[in-house]
């Protein structure tokens, strides 16, 4: 089954704030004529590899198959195989406490990376918006990701989970 990874408003404003401000950049630097352009050319070399960093890193959808939890990005997918999930269920942000980013974007195309929250210690974050969150448990790694129909997914995840435990 796919669900898809809808950016939230906030995503959206934030990945569109900076799309907008990087090509005002590129604008100033193609057509500034005193040919001092140091500055613009340094925000591009930031920008520009950060917009296209972010954009590999997001999901465009979640998938579940038979036996994995596929997070499909632009670059390189994420598996999580459904034999180490230990646990799996809805959370809400609050349910986090304070998070704080150790290698993370917040933000541009969603909320992706390392964090470390002060209820459930250190996770990666796969989310395109701060509703519909899902918390995967494995035995040595968290996850949070927020597909489309968050209540669906956990309850698919969890029908396959229960066949598999069961017949082992």
């Amino acid at each position: 089954m796919r669900y898809a990874a809808t950016l939230d408003d906030n995503s959206k404003i934030v990945t569109n704030l900076i799309i907008i401000l990087t090509l005002v950049i590129s604008f100033r630097q193609i057509t500034d004529i005193s040919h001092d352009a140091t500055v613009t050319t340094t925000m591009l070399f930031i920008l520009v590899p950060a917009i296209l960093i972010a954009w590999c890193l997001s999901p465009q959808y979640y998938t579940i198959t038979a036996t994995e939890i596929l997070i499909k990005r632009p670059l390189v997918s994420i598996s999580i195989s459904l034999q180490d999930v230990v646990r799996l269920r809805s959370i809400t942000e609050e349910e986090l406490g304070s998070s704080s980013r150790l290698l993370a974007v917040g933000g541009v195309f969603g909320y992706l990376g390392t964090y470390r929250s002060s209820e459930i210690g250190k996770y990666e974050r796969w989310c395109t918006n701060r509703e519909n969150l899902v918390l995967i448990e494995s035995y040595n790694k968290k996850w949070i990701i927020s597909p489309s129909e968050a209540d669906d997914f956990v309850k698919s995840v969890n029908k396959i989970i229960n066949v598999v435990e069961q017949s082992s």
